[in-house]
Formats: structure tokens, C-alpha cells, sequence
């Protein structure tokens, strides 16, 4: 899932960062420890909107991504997520539908849905739902390996003579895995790619390693009876959790594939397609040592001159001669000059799966 994450022992600066941004209450509120009465009253109703915001906002619970053939895929520290929002318009005259439910998928992930509606635990019919406060379990259909993966989105209210609308944005890594028959003298062969996106094949840049763990223990590793590299070998047959650690932007990601059963003299080829982008830096200066991505709206809320802001850093880039995986999303980026004697900002750039941005 992409993530930004915060430690409660850094600054105040950082406390909902993301929902002042969205408010856009003045940073100033944040950065000057001199408040003035006003200011303390402003920084207080500031304070409170984001509580009532935050408890006002729809949960998301009960993520699952399964495999028909028993593998569950499990992400930790990864850039999946999944963004809901809910709005109200009045119910025109003869609808009796109060919920209108919007997905949509980045990249290559899902080929169907379907949704229902849930008070305390049991479904509800849509048609003519009362006023009140419900989940939705969500249910997706995968493109790649048969599978299903589903969630539940919590805190969804219906009004009196109201249409809900929830808009569900679904952001997760594609996990595909072909078998074919092979004379392994009765091991399993396994070779593991990572594609930064549905199509593109290029390996370049990526730090992977599959590591093997009986199921349902994760504390010792269990070492391939032969490998190739890091990505691929031989070993014996039986039922496993794979880990998948995936190493980008400074970042270390895990992917579990959880509940594995390898076949005698089978070939496997696991792809794990991360649906990102691609960004690359172009601008020709061989000064430019690094590339560190922020939210958008971070160079704008910087006084004085450019400089990191650790604690707001969603990635980095150290390899600037090779096309980097990014997930899609709006970003400042910050230029690092030779060993840090001078940044440069590069404002609002867009990535987006399946597609190249470049930073000049």
C-alpha cells in the first residue's frame, strides 16, 4: 500500500499533514510556536474539523486477495491502497436506489466487481435502504490468475431523500504465476520477475529476493536446494510462504505469498507486475546525485531555501541512469545537487501507470 508514514515522537508539523494540506489551513499554524490568541483559536477549529473529518471518513477492513489455486497474497510496506470518498446529492424523484457505488482500478488488476450492503454483519437490500450507517463489502474479480480479492468499507450513511454516492479507487500489485512441466529430477523450479508494469519486461533497477518459509512460520528461512541467483532455483516439494522483498526508492517492500503448494518437476514463474510508472531524470546536469519524491504541495509549503524534509520523504532515488519504478500519484521532487550542496524543487508531476514521466 502507498503509504506516508509518521512516528508520534516527530514534530507537530507533521500532525495530519495531509488533511491541513487538503483544508488548506496555513502552515503557519504549524510552524510558529508563538501562537497569538487568534491563532490559537483558529489552530483549535482547525484542530477540531480534522477530528469530525477523521471520524466522518469510511474505514477500510477485512482486505483479502486470494488465489483460486489456495495462494493468498499478503503486501507489507507497499504502495497498495485503496482511496474512498464518499458525496450527497438529492435523490431525484423516482429513484429508489440511495447508493451509488464507482470503482475503478489503476493498471491491470480486476475484471469485475459486484458489492453488498451490510448492518451488523447481515446484507441489506439496496432498493429502498433506510437512513442509517452501513458497511459495503466490495468483491473483485482478478484479471490475471483466477482469484478474488474484497474488502469492507465502513461508515456509509445513507440519508433521508439523499443519493450516497462512494467513489473506490483500487491500487494493488498483480500477481501472476504460470506452471509448465520440466525434468527437475523431482525438485520445483521457480523464477521470480518484477514488472514495473503490465508490458514492460525490463528488470533493470529492481533488487529482488525470494526468501521460503513453512507454512505459517516465518522465523526460519528455508534455504533452495539449488540457486540460480536470487530470483530463481531449485527445491523440494511442498507447501510454502514465499516472501517476495522488492527493493525501490530507498524503500523495502514485502509481498507474502502465503499457503504455496510446489509440485514435483514443475517449472513456476512468478510475476509480481507493481502497476506504477515509470520516472526518470533527463536533465542532462551530471551534478544531480538524487532524486527525493514528496507530496505535491510540499515545495509550497517550504520557507527559505530548498532543503529535505525527512519526515514528509515518500521515496528516493539514487540510480538516476536508469528507469525507476514509481507508483501513480502527484508528486514535488526534490533534486539533490553533487553531495548535497544545493537542492532544486520540480513542482506537481504526475505519474501514472503505465507511463513514462521525466524530470528535467
Amino acid at each position: 500500500m502507498l503509504t506516508i508514514k509518521f512516528k508520534i515522537s516527530d514534530s507537530d508539523k507533521i500532525i495530519f499533514y495531509l488533511l491541513f494540506i487538503k483544508c488548506k489551513f496555513d502552515w503557519v499554524f504549524l510552524n510558529n510556536k508563538k501562537y497569538t490568541s487568534m491563532k490559537k483559536l483558529l489552530s483549535f477549529l482547525a484542530f477540531q474539523t480534522i477530528v469530525i473529518l477523521c471520524l466522518q471518513a469510511q474505514p477500510v477492513s477485512d482486505y483479502s486477495y486470494k488465489l483460486d489455486n489456495g495462494i493468498i497474497v499478503k503486501t507489507e510496506h507497499g504502495w497498495n491502497q485503496v482511496w474512498v470518498q464518499q458525496n450527497y446529492t438529492a435523490l431525484k424523484a423516482g429513484d429508489k436506489t440511495p447508493l451509488a457505488v464507482i470503482t475503478r482500478t489503476l493498471g491491470d488488476l480486476t475484471s469485475g466487481s459486484s458489492f453488498k450492503l451490510l448492518r451488523s454483519g447481515k446484507e441489506v437490500k439496496m432498493l429502498g435502504a433506510a437512513p442509517g450507517t452501513y458497511d459495503l463489502k466490495l468483491i473483485f474479480k482478478l484479471s490475471g490468475k483466477p482469484g478474488t480479492l474484497s474488502f469492507v468499507i465502513g461508515n456509509v450513511l445513507i440519508k433521508p431523500q439523499t443519493k450516497t454516492s462512494i467513489s473506490i479507487t483500487i491500487y494493488d500489485y498483480q500477481v501472476s504465476i504460470a506452471e509448465s512441466p520440466g525434468s527437475l529430477k523431482g525438485l520445483s523450479f521457480f523464477d521470480l520477475k518484477i514488472n514495473k508494469y503490465k508490458g514492460n519486461t525490463e528488470q533493470s533497477n529492481n533488487m529482488a529476493i525470494a526468501s521460503f518459509f513453512a507454512k505459517g512460520k516465518h522465523d526460519k528461512p528455508i534455504h533452495p536446494d539449488e540457486a540460480t541467483n536470487n530470483t530463481s532455483g531449485k527445491i523440494k516439494p511442498g507447501t510454502y510462504d514465499i516472501l517476495i522483498s522488492i527493493g525501490i526508492s530507498g524503500q523495502a517492500q514485502k509481498v507474502w505469498l502465503e499457503n504455496f503448494t510446489m509440485k514435483p518437476d514443475i517449472n513456476y514463474m512468478i510475476a509480481t507486475n507493481l502497476n506504477g510508472g515509470v520516472i526518470t531524470y533527463t536533465g542532462g546536469n551530471k551534478e544531480v546525485k538524487n532524486m527525493h519524491l514528496y507530496p505535491a504541495g510540499t515545495a509550497e509549503k517550504q520557507t527559505g531555501n530548498p532543503a529535505p524534509v525527512k519526515n514528509l520523504e515518500l521515496g528516493s532515488y539514487d540510480n538516476l541512469t536508469l528507469t525507476n519504478a514509481c507508483p501513480p500519484g502527484a508528486y514535488d521532487v526534490l533534486l539533490t545537487f553533487g553531495n548535497g550542496a544545493k537542492y532544486e524543487w520540480r513542482k506537481n508531476l504526475i505519474v501514472k501507470t503505465g507511463s513514462r514521466t521525466e524530470v528535467k
